[in-house]
């Protein structure tokens, strides 16, 4: 069968070839029925003429079918056309991952925002019970938009099928590889973790974890010795990045993450650490997959949900606030209505204004002689004085007694100017307390603010220092064990309760309660350094 430019396959009219590799070639191709551009992976011949070998790639490719992410490459169709195997996937614009390592390492908030949204891709993949098994740099695509596709699932299997595409040889690229896949030993999604934890160290330090002379030696050195620290590259690494590459390098699988959830869900808390922003959608080109649709198990180490506490206390003094506003603008007319209403001011208003105040004596000694100068007759006994009187002793009653006792009758105040001064007072205080009610509102509300910011901020570092002592403990019981050892009791103890203070820290802070987060706080930061300098950390 011929795949030169511009021939035809079946339906599809070949239009350049996109590159080659172990298990076959792709080109670039279009529907002439459709007009959609695609890409067309053909199986070589010696692996698409083996039959049983051929059934089982279309078995997988039912599996492959039915993936759809918005981080993997999604496979259209197969088809077979004279004995030869074809795969049409979805043709992704872009330049693979490995030629933007050959410029150079990436910087983090990169890395980080590549490794979440393989993680992404992966974890929904083993969802599905399919291991890629060939995670590598090329098979990585960084689109247009700088987003990822997982490309090339030509040699994943079924979970459940150990057997799956085995040809006798060892499948994948060697510096990618897991340590069970060079050594033919089961395997398991902790495998594709591996080989993204090498693709991880490279983008992270420019270099890859193991190199050697020949493969013989590369595979030696995978086998037995432990990857190089990030740290020893390049010194300015996070000590939570490079705790997070060498987990997932772990020989053992079972000092690796246990699943990609697990691994996205640290890799997320160490971002947070650092103070890396990841985007809010996984993919950012606008599909709607968000950061935390990778499981259960990602929300559950991330804690219950945020409390809306907060929320409610800004609703409640903004409501606070807007009582006093209102009290300070209805009160003074309030005031200035009684002062002005007929009821208070009849008897002094009947008086004109003209008229000048009677030569009365004003009583010094007590309220009661005030009283008795107003309801006794003048020693004249003059009736037109008396209405006077009456309305002079009106006037003395709606002063204060020590005004009564201070002020001459010629200068006392009429009764409107007494209620206006009363009002005028009251007005006074009550605009000033208005005025000072709502900034201390607000200075309160900020401050509280302010701690609440604090603590998470702190909440974040130290969640990054206590996932990677909890990985370096889990790894430290595991050989323990093999070596017929435990760990030692005050230690085990310590991380038992580094978990606790944690938990009721984060519980204070989804309470709103900055002073019970930090006394927390401070009780598992005494709990981590305490095992890290058990462990050397």
């Amino acid at each position: 069968m011929s795949f030169e430019i511009g021939s035809r396959v079946q339906d599809y009219e070949i239009l350049g070839e996109l590159g080659a590799g172990g298990m076959g070639k792709v080109y670039k191709v279009r529907n002439v029925i459709s007009d959609r551009v695609e890409a067309m992976k053909v199986l070589l011949p010696d692996l698409a003429g083996q039959q049983e070998l051929g059934s089982r790639f279309l078995r997988e490719i039912k599996l492959l079918a039915s993936l759809n992410h918005p981080h993997i490459a999604a496979l259209h169709t197969a088809l077979s056309a004279e004995n030869q195997l074809l795969m049409v996937m979805e043709f992704v614009e872009g330049s693979p991952l490995d030629e933007r390592l050959r410029a150079g390492r990436i910087p983090l908030p990169e890395v980080f925002r590549y490794m979440d949204q393989m993680l992404s891709a992966l974890g929904y993949a083993h969802h599905q019970g399919i291991i890629h098994r060939d995670i590598k740099p090329s098979n990585i695509m960084l689109t247009s938009d700088g987003n990822i596709k997982l490309m090339d699932f030509g040699i994943a299997r079924a979970a459940t099928d150990s057997q799956l595409t085995r040809t006798g040889a060892t499948l994948g690229s060697l510096h990618y590889m897991s340590p069970e896949q060079l050594t033919g030993d089961a395997m398991d999604a902790r495998s594709d973790l591996y080989s993204l934890g090498v693709s991880f160290y490279e983008m992270a330090t420019g270099q890859r974890p193991f190199e050697g002379g020949s493969e013989y030696s590369l595979m030696v050195a995978k086998v037995q010795q432990p990857p190089r620290a990030p740290v020893e590259i390049d010194p300015a690494i996070p000590k939570g990045l490079n705790d997070l590459i060498l987990t997932s390098l772990a020989r053992n699988p079972a000092q690796r993450f246990q699943s990609a959830d697990a691994f996205r869900s640290a890799l997320q808390s160490t971002a947070r650490s650092l103070k890396i922003a990841l985007p809010a959608e996984g993919f950012t080109g606008g599909a709607v997959h968000t950061l935390v649709s990778s499981g259960e198990a990602a929300q559950a180490s991330a804690g219950p949900p945020p409390s809306h506490r907060s929320l409610y206390m800004a609703l409640g003094a903004l409501i606070a606030v807007a009582i006093l506003v209102a009290g300070a603008v209805e009160l003074p007319r309030f005031f200035r209505a009684r002062a002005s209403s007929p009821t208070s001011v009849a008897p002094a208003a009947s008086r004109p204004a003209t008229q000048p105040a009677p030569d009365i004596p004003v009583p010094t000694s007590s309220a009661p002689a005030a009283s008795s100068a107003s309801t006794s007759p003048s020693p004249s006994h003059n009736p037109a004085a008396a209405p006077d009187a009456r309305r002079v002793s009106a006037s003395r009653r709606a002063q204060p007694l020590a005004s009564q006792k201070s002020v001459p009758a010629a200068s006392s105040v009429s009764a409107p100017q007494a209620h206006q001064e009363d009002a005028s007072q009251a007005n006074s205080t009550q605009s000033g307390a208005a005025s000072t009610a709502p900034s201390a509102a607000a200075a309160s509300q900020a401050a509280e603010a302010k701690a609440l910011q604090a603590a998470r901020d702190r909440m974040d570092m130290l969640s990054g220092r206590a996932n990677a002592v909890k990985a370096s403990i889990q790894n430290l019981q595991q050989q323990e064990a093999s070596a017929g050892a435990s760990l030692r009791p005050d230690m085990v103890a310590a991380e038992s309760l580094m978990e606790r203070y944690m938990d009721e820290a984060d519980s204070a802070l989804n309470a709103g309660d900055p002073a019970s987060a930090r006394h927390y706080q401070d009780l598992a930061e005494h709990e981590i350094d305490k095992l890290e300098n058990f462990l050397g950390q």
